[in-house]
């Protein structure tokens, strides 16, 4: 038996595989300390540009399919509410004006909203709630219809972009991934214009099923329901008495 037939090669091979690893890290990671400031610069530059020519183009594309199909379906967009506009780059954009929806029917409101993801990014989801006339409850104890936004601490819908994909992200407990509205990136193509109206066709494909959710309460398999329970009274009361606190100050 010589040496050679001693030796554990499937612990060299891996552990060689875990050196290359380390190896190939360390000289990317020094090779972005070598690239100067100024290209780093540039190329952040172009992302944020091409990052924000993805997003305009999905813009222009639900408000020319989603949004007319919602206002076909009974919907208008609702009257502008007096909120502060987020000063942080993350939700900028997030919820635009236009995207906030309101249907009336017998004694409930239903109430739509168009949500884009954060930083600008080309992805969206439709969240929804269908809300009493004389308000609902909310994590935060009874609130009016007209204090109730579609997403919020209150029970709500919202879509997910991927059906086929959710009893896997279930068991794994991470179904929230994947419910984006999104293109894939292929690599060295641009998306066009053709693409993102695709994809809003896309959403407006599932409004059927938002449609049954906020008229019987029925998620279907593009439908995700969210419930939140109210927050015991003794916490309730003390954010009450934080808030007037916080108002006698100003």
């Amino acid at each position: 038996m010589s040496f050679l037939d001693g030796l554990d090669w499937s612990g060299l091979i891996g552990n060689a595989l875990a050196l290359f690893a380390v190896l190939a890290i360390l000289v990317l990671m020094l090779g972005s300390g070598m690239i100067p400031f100024k290209k780093k610069l540039q190329f952040r530059r172009s992302q944020e540009q091409r990052a924000k020519r993805r997003r305009a183009l999905l813009e222009a594309s639900v408000r020319t399919q989603l949004l007319p199909a919602l206002i076909r379906q009974g919907f208008e967009i609702a009257s502008p509410r007096q909120q502060s506009e987020p000063n942080d780059r993350k939700s900028a954009g997030c919820f635009p004006a236009w995207g906030q929806l309101i249907r009336a029917r017998d004694t409930i409101v239903d109430k739509v909203e168009i949500q884009f993801s954060t930083y600008g990014r080309a992805a969206l989801r439709i969240n929804a709630t269908a809300v009493p006339k004389g308000g609902m409850m909310t994590a935060f104890g009874h609130r009016m219809a007209g204090e109730i936004q579609a997403s919020g601490l209150h029970d709500h819908f919202e879509t997910h972009a991927r059906a086929w994909l959710r009893p896997t992200l279930r068991a794994l407990r991470v179904e929230p991934v994947g419910e984006w509205f999104s293109l894939w990136r292929w690599p060295f193509r641009s998306p066009t214009q053709d693409d993102y109206d695709k994809l809003s066709l896309r959403a407006v494909a599932i409004l059927p099923e938002l449609e049954l959710a906020l008229r019987e309460g029925k998620s279907g398999p593009h439908i995700r329901r969210l419930e939140f329970k109210p927050l015991p009274p003794e916490v309730l009361e003390r954010i009450r008495r934080l808030k007037a606190e916080g108002a006698s100050e100003k």
